[in-house]
């Protein structure tokens, strides 16, 4: 819109209304979220701590009600100066390994219900056993879930995107980290900016640490230069944060964004460790960028250990706790997954690592993964991260049957062995009928036969293994190992050739029929599973076959224990006494699992990192409204965890569940609404009749009532004519007096 003003033209430009009223929906939900202040700092010793209890007290002066969770001193006089005044919730004793420690008391905390809560050091390890979270980070999680304002300190080297930076700063490994959603969640993100010279003379005065600790201090963060290192970080991610936030005010200050970006990034994950390195740096890109990001995990058929799995969910947790988008697909060929998932995701940039030489697998996959990213998907950039070192948890050379070693074995590799001799055998009483030549195509189809029901490592030795027999036993001259004639030597290698693609073909062929069957078995018990949920009159009913049902896919006793309820109240608990009639019988402290469950509506118990040491997985039923229960999932056999794909199943089928007994309360309501209404309207009607039929008497004697209670007026006997009968002049009198 244009305006003339002293004749110059002014231009004034309009927010965007769908900007508007994103960023006021943003807006109302961060005001109904608890607020967290961070008070970031580069190391140790800069004053995080001191700033964080003078803000607590400028809170009291206003009237906030504000309590001290815990605070670490570290023997400051300072510090532990500023804890006068402040009402402070006594620590809770654990006792680990004959040392008691003291940690928070997270359910103090939630019963106190303060304002405001202080809470130092997030990225503190709870003592094992002792709290309900691994994380100090988990309990302030909590604590913002219920509603309660937290103040928190930590610094540059814990989070968990900058931890190889550090490392590599300081030559220190850093074991307790928190991830950077914790940074995008805060309100407020405070720096505590000291200089590093500064910093070191406080440290020879001994007001950070004090003998041996002060001297490992020196030797490690405390030297100038790496400190003007940390600083740098601090100071940008503080700017990267300060940047976040003009963004999202741009759109009320009357300018057009000059960030409008579609950038979307793309990191391939797997078991290997230094996919950790892959993550953390794509999650850099995709803040500098201000772009989403995705994780991908291929599954290509490899049943990988436990150690191989436990690395994976590792790998996956991480990038989770770092807002990535998990994504997990199955196919024999990564990077033909990759460029599927670039194009549905509308991927404009990959990140991979420097990918090792595996001679035998690039020369049949057509390259590594590098070179078939690039020439396959050449309108999306590819970024290559350095790796350190030699990857030492697949061979260089052999990772290519490696990958199969789960599917071979040696009791396969001996029944190949017995194939391929019996096949020999058979070849030397039909050599005199066609020929040592034609022979070579009876251990072809030996090989193809190998291809259909073993493994790539089982289809290698049979190919090897019988142009090894051929030429010793068949080709002249028999019983070496040389070859009399040209066209015979190449006869033999061609033949070595053709028997290993043609085994890998039909290898291939099997894997991909084993995931198109995996698929469709998964895709049928989940319409068995809707149909079950479609056809039955109640609840109880659906939910037993469901539970039956999982339990026999997935070996494991399942329950469904649902709320007390279906109305919507904050005083719902949970009815232990369904899980009985499933046959599973839950201890208190499994029930203390359950209702935590049921409460924050988060997974916990085995497999998770909140009361893992429970028996059972609780996962909560949550409709789109509210929770109405809680999945009970306890595995027959002692596993580490479940793979990811029966893990996906599981949460699909409780994600329906949950939407499907909301749905049965939503219309238990809508009915007793309707009810209601219909109650109302009829005893409206019966008002309106019995009001009816009573108005008219009624009216009459009101009239009558009133009429009497009018005063009589005098009436004049001399006018009443004088012939009349006396009894007839006192009704005339009577009628004049009344009338």
């Amino acid at each position: 819109m244009a305006s003339e003003k002293k004749g110059k033209t002014e231009i004034s430009f309009r927010p965007d209304p769908d900007q508007l009223v994103q960023a006021l929906k943003q807006d109302g939900i961060e005001k109904q979220k608890a607020n967290l202040r961070i008070f970031l700092g580069m190391s140790a010793g800069v004053g995080k701590t001191y700033a964080m209890l003078q803000a607590a007290h400028r809170q009291i002066e206003t009237g906030v009600d504000v309590v001290v969770g815990i605070v670490e001193t570290h023997g400051r006089v300072e510090t532990a100066a500023l804890l006068t005044g402040l009402p402070v919730i006594p620590l809770k004793k654990v006792e680990y390994r004959g040392t008691v420690f003291h940690e928070l008391d997270l359910d103090e905390i939630l019963k106190r219900r303060p304002q405001l809560v202080v809470v130092d050091e997030l990225a503190h390890l709870n003592v094992a056993g002792g709290s309900r979270h691994q994380k100090r980070y988990q309990d302030v999680l909590e604590i913002l879930d219920a509603g309660i304002n937290v103040c928190t300190a930590l610094n540059v080297q814990h989070l968990e995107s900058r931890k190889d930076s550090v490392e590599a700063i300081t030559n220190v490994t850093i074991r307790e980290t928190v991830p950077d959603s914790l940074l995008e969640r805060a309100q407020l993100v405070e720096l505590v900016d000291i200089a590093p010279s500064e910093l070191l003379l406080r440290l020879q005065n001994g007001k950070i640490y004090a003998g041996e600790k002060a001297a490992r201090a020196v030797e490690n963060f405390f030297k100038e230069d790496r400190l003007t290192a940390l600083r740098e970080i601090a100071l940008r991610i503080t700017a990267e944060r300060v940047d976040q936030d003009l963004q999202r005010m741009i759109p009320f200050n009357g300018a057009q964004s000059p960030w409008q970006t579609n950038e979307r990034l793309l990191v391939g994950v797997s078991h290997s460790p230094y996919s950790e390195k892959l993550i953390r740096a794509t999650r850099r890109l995709a803040y500098n960028l201000e772009a989403p990001w995705v994780a991908v995990y291929v599954d290509t058929g490899l049943a990988l250990n436990d150690a191989d799995q436990a690395q994976l969910f590792k790998n996956l947790n991480l990038a989770r706790e770092l807002n990535a988008e998990i994504l997990t697909t199955t196919d024999s060929d990564i990077a033909l997954a990759l460029q599927r998932i670039c194009r549905a995701k509308n991927v404009t940039q990959v990140i991979v690592g420097r990918p090792t030489k595996r001679w035998l697998q690039d020369f049949f996959q057509g390259g590594t993964l590098l070179d078939r990213l690039v020439r396959q998907n050449s309108e999306v950039d590819v970024h290559v991260i350095r790796q350190d070192g030699v990857t030492s948890f697949r061979s260089r050379f052999f990772g290519f049957l490696e990958k199969y070693k789960s599917y071979t074995g040696t009791l396969k590799y001996w029944f190949v062995f017995c194939l391929v001799t019996a096949v020999a055998f058979m070849s030397g009483f039909l050599e005199s009928l066609i020929g040592y030549r034609a022979v070579g195509f009876i251990f072809l189809l030996a090989v193809m036969g190998v291809g259909l029901f073993g493994s790539l490592g089982a289809v290698a030795f049979s190919a090897l293994l019988s142009a090894i027999f051929w030429n010793f036993f068949f080709i002249p001259p028999k019983m070496t190992f040389a070859i009399g004639s040209a066209d015979d030597l190449i006869l033999c290698f061609s033949y070595f050739a053709v028997a290993l693609i043609t085994g890998l073909l039909t290898q291939r062929i099997r894997f991909n029929e084993r995931l198109i069957r995996d698929r469709e078995e998964k895709t049928n018990f989940l319409y068995e599973l809707m149909q079950d949920i479609a056809g039955s009159s109640n609840k109880s009913e659906f939910l037993t076959k469901a539970c039956s049902k999982v339990g026999s896919l997935l070996d494991a006793e399942c329950a469904v224990i649902l709320k007390s309820n279906d109305n919507l109240s904050a005083e719902d608990h949970l009815v232990f006494e369904n899980a009985k009639s499933y046959g599973i019988n839950l201890n208190e402290k499994d029930r203390a699992v359950a209702d935590w469950c049921f409460k924050n509506r988060k997974n916990a118990g085995w497999s998770t990192d909140t009361l893992s040491q429970s028996k059972a997985l609780y996962v909560p039923l949550a409709g789109y409204t509210e929770t109405v229960g809680v999945f009970v999932f306890q595995p027959r056999k002692r596993v580490r965890r479940l793979d990811l794909e029966k893990e996906n199943l599981l949460f699909s089928v409780t994600r329906h569940l949950g939407i499907s007994i909301e749905q049965r309360y939503l219309s238990r309501r809508r009915a007793e609404v309707q009810r209601d209404i219909d109650s109302q309207k009829l005893q409206q009607t019966l008002l309106d009749s019995i009001s009816h039929e009573l108005r008219t008497p009624l009216t009459s004697m009101i009239a009558t009532v009133q009429s009497l209670q009018k005063i009589p007026e005098p009436v004049d006997r001399s006018k009443i004519h004088r012939n009349y009968s006396p009894k007839f002049r006192s009704f005339l009198v009577f009628q004049k007096r009344y009338s």
